[in-house]
């Protein structure tokens, strides 16, 4: 895939966002060390997207757990032209030409929904490592998601959607490119390590 276009791919991954989540870091006076209670179990959301250079999805929210079923919902629903936003400098082929990246995940690779995919976009899935996050875009929108919302005091589940969809929706395309344009240098990172984690 070294020298693939990347900008016709549409990266897709979930994640999971705790309420009360905050920075994990700060600086302290010796001896005067900060506290802060964490709760065993908090509240949390799951959330699925999928984005490339030109284009990004809807946020799907859930709070049940992810099964096969539920990601051919999400799937259905999401990949379908009329749901999708596309850049306003977007190419005119791509719509419906675009390719889809999935990562392994036993869900993701069931049978009934390779069949959905095929059904959705023939064959337009590109073939994904296992246990390679660090060759999926996503998880940089995740990261740029996940310190927007520790800036914030959120207190409800319904004030975490909410400012979820608002800061994917308001998500700059630039945030997007910057990550699309690192794929083939990701790869070659990847091959010069021998399969080894990158730094992205």
């Amino acid at each position: 895939m070294k020298g693939y276009n990347w900008r016709k791919v549409f990266f897709s991954d979930e994640k999971t966002f705790c309420l009360g989540s905050a920075k994990t870091h700060s600086w302290q006076v010796p001896g005067k060390r900060k506290k802060r209670s964490v709760k065993r179990h908090t509240a949390k959301i799951h959330v699925w997207a999928a984005a490339g250079y030109y284009m990004k999805s809807k946020l799907y929210i859930f709070t049940s757990n992810l099964t096969s079923e539920l990601y051919r919902k999400i799937i259905s629903r999401n990949l379908q032209e009329k749901n999708i936003t596309y850049s306003p400098d977007c190419p005119a082929r791509l719509p419906g030409s675009w390719q889809f990246l999935q990562d392994n995940d036993p869900k993701h690779k069931a049978k009934k929904t390779m069949t959905e995919l095929e059904d959705l976009l023939e064959n337009r899935v590109i073939c994904h490592p296992a246990q390679s996050p660090d060759l999926n875009v996503m998880e940089d929108l995740w990261s740029y998601l996940d310190r927007k919302v520790k800036r914030t005091n959120i207190k409800t589940i319904a004030g975490l959607k909410k400012k979820l969809t608002i800061l994917w929706e308001a998500m700059p395309w630039s945030v997007i490119r910057t990550s699309v344009v690192t794929m083939n240098a990701r790869l070659a990172e990847c091959e010069e390590l021998r399969g080894e984690r990158t730094h992205y």
